[in-house]
């Protein structure tokens, strides 16, 4: 067994789309049904619950990565990282 004493976290979303901060490989027209979280939100709030758990149990989240990717195949096919 081990000693856990710090945590990672890792995300893999789709396209951003920060406001204010537009890019040019992002989609905007990209819809998210209404059960689904934006990959912004799910950047922010996954972050903000992952602290908040390994704070409170003296595991902080020391490292971790994300990246963002979603485009649009010739097809017109959608492919992008998504969460339900």
């Amino acid at each position: 067994g081990a000693y856990a004493v710090a945590g990672v976290c890792a995300y893999c979303v789709g396209n951003l789309n920060v406001p204010g901060y537009d890019l040019p490989w992002e989609d905007k027209g990209f819809v998210y049904p209404s059960n689904l979280a934006s990959p912004l939100e799910i950047e922010i709030e996954a972050s903000n619950g992952a602290s908040d758990y390994g704070n409170k149990f003296g595991e902080p989240v020391i490292h971790g990565f994300t990246r963002s990717f979603g485009m649009r195949l010739p097809g017109g096919e959608r492919f992008e990282w998504v969460k339900p």
